[in-house]
C-alpha cells in the first residue's frame, strides 16, 4: 500500500494581542517658513497655506517624538512682524500650541538666504523647508522625513503643484516648470529639488548651504546645490507623497517681470553649466523657449479640462504662455549679448572608492 505523505506538523497559532503595533514615532524636526513671497501673492493663499500647515502639524502630532520647532523668518525691512502674527492669531491659532514657534527678523535677506539662515540656528537632525504660500497636503510631513530612514539620503524633495482659480493661473498651472497631480511618476524621476518643499540633513547643510550667487540671479541656487550633490556622488531623492499646493503667481505685470528674470537667470545658468561663448548662449535660450513654449502648448490643448479650463479659453492661453516665453527669451538674449560673467568654482567630485581585495581561498590541506 502506497505511503502517505507526512504533513507538516501544525504551528500553533498565535493569540491576537487585540492591539496593533503602533508606528515609530517620527524624529523632530525644525521647519523654516520664508516670509518672502507672502509679499507678492493675495493674502488669501498665504492663509490658505498657512491653515493647511497647521492641520498637518495636528494630524502628524501623535506621531512626533518631540515638538517640531517651526521658524518663520522675514527681511525686518520689507515686512512688518505684526502681520505675521495676526494672520497666525486669526488663521493658525493653534500653531504656537502644536509646535515650539519663533518669528525671526533679519537684516535684508532674501528667499534663499533666508532659508539658509533659518537651518543655520537649528537644532533637531532633520530640517525641513517650506513656502510660505505653499499648503501642505495630508501625509506630507510624514512623507518628507520618510525617505531619511536610508543614512545615506542627504536630501528630499516633495511635489509641488501650483493652485488655480482663474484664466491666468489655470494657464500657468498648465504652462509653469511644476508637473500636475496626474504627472506624478515623471515627477520623482525627475534629478531636482526645489526649495519651496525640501527637507535635509541638518550638519550637512549647515556645511553646504544653497551657493551665494550674484544679486543679478535671482532663483538659481537650487539648482547649483544640487549639481553639487550630483558631482560629489551624494543621494537625495524626490517623493510625490510629500505634496504641497503652491499659490498661481499674482497678475500678469508679475508675470512679465518673472519671465525677465527668468530668462537673464537662464543665460547664467548656460553660461555655468552648457557654453561660454555669447553665440551657443543665444542657441541655449532659443532650444529653451522652444521646448517650453511646445510643451505649454501640448498641455494647455490636452490637459486643459484637468484645471477645468474651457475649449474655447485654451487658444488665449497659448498665447498668454507664448508671450511669457516670449519675454522670458527676449530676457535671456539681451543677457546673452550684453552681460559677463565669472565662472563659478567647478563642483568637488566624489573621491575615488577603493577597490576591495579580494579574500584568497585557504590552501588545501
Amino acid at each position: 500500500m502506497a505511503q502517505k505523505s507526512a504533513k507538516a506538523p501544525k504551528t500553533p497559532a498565535r493569540k491576537a494581542s487585540g492591539k496593533a503595533a503602533s508606528p515609530a514615532k517620527l524624529p523632530s524636526v525644525t521647519i523654516v517658513v520664508e516670509w518672502e513671497n507672502a509679499i507678492d501673492v493675495e493674502d488669501k493663499w498665504t492663509r490658505a497655506a498657512m491653515a493647511a500647515f497647521e492641520r498637518e502639524l495636528e494630524r502628524t502630532a501623535p506621531r512626533m517624538s518631540a515638538k517640531p520647532r517651526v521658524m518663520y523668518l522675514y527681511d525686518k525691512n520689507a515686512v512688518d512682524p505684526a502681520i505675521i502674527e495676526q494672520t497666525l492669531a486669526t488663521t493658525a491659532p493653534k500653531i504656537r500650541k502644536l509646535a515650539d514657534l519663533e518669528i525671526v527678523p533679519t537684516d535684508g535677506l532674501t528667499y534663499y538666504k533666508l532659508k539658509n539662515y533659518g537651518i543655520s540656528r537649528a537644532t533637531t537632525e532633520l530640517s525641513i523647508m517650506l513656502d510660505s504660500d505653499a499648503a501642505p497636503r495630508p501625509g506630507w510631513l510624514e512623507n518628507i522625513i520618510k525617505p531619511f530612514a536610508d543614512p545615506e539620503t542627504m536630501a528630499v524633495g516633495g511635489f509641488t503643484v501650483l493652485a488655480y482659480d482663474d484664466f491666468l493661473s489655470k494657464t500657468f498651472a498648465l504652462s509653469w516648470i511644476f508637473d500636475r497631480p496626474e504627472e506624478i511618476g515623471k515627477t520623482e524621476a525627475k534629478r531636482k529639488i526645489h526649495a519651496n518643499n525640501a527637507a535635509v540633513r541638518t550638519d550637512f547643510f549647515r556645511a553646504n548651504p544653497f551657493p551665494d550667487l550674484p544679486s543679478t540671479v535671482f532663483k538659481k541656487a537650487c539648482g547649483f546645490w544640487t549639481r553639487d550633490l550630483d558631482a560629489r556622488g551624494l543621494k537625495y531623492v524626490r517623493t510625490a507623497d510629500a505634496m504641497t499646493i503652491h499659490a498661481p503667481h499674482p497678475g500678469y505685470r508679475f508675470l512679465a517681470w518673472r519671465a525677465w528674470t527668468m530668462g537673464t537667470d537662464r543665460d547664467y545658468q548656460a553660461f555655468q553649466t552648457a557654453t561660454k561663448s555669447r553665440i551657443g548662449r543665444l542657441g541655449f535660450a532659443l532650444k529653451f523657449f522652444g521646448g517650453k513654449v511646445g510643451k505649454s502648448w501640448w498641455r494647455i490643448w490636452t490637459r486643459g479640462g484637468s484645471v477645468e479650463l474651457p475649449v474655447w479659453q485654451r487658444p488665449g492661453a497659448m498665447l498668454v504662455s507664448l508671450g511669457f516665453y516670449g519675454v522670458g527669451l527676449a530676457g535671456e538674449v539681451a543677457s546673452a549679448v550684453t552681460r559677463s560673467f565669472e565662472p563659478l568654482p567647478k563642483p568637488k567630485k566624489a573621491p575615488a572608492r577603493k577597490p576591495q581585495a579580494r579574500a584568497r581561498k585557504p590552501a588545501a590541506a
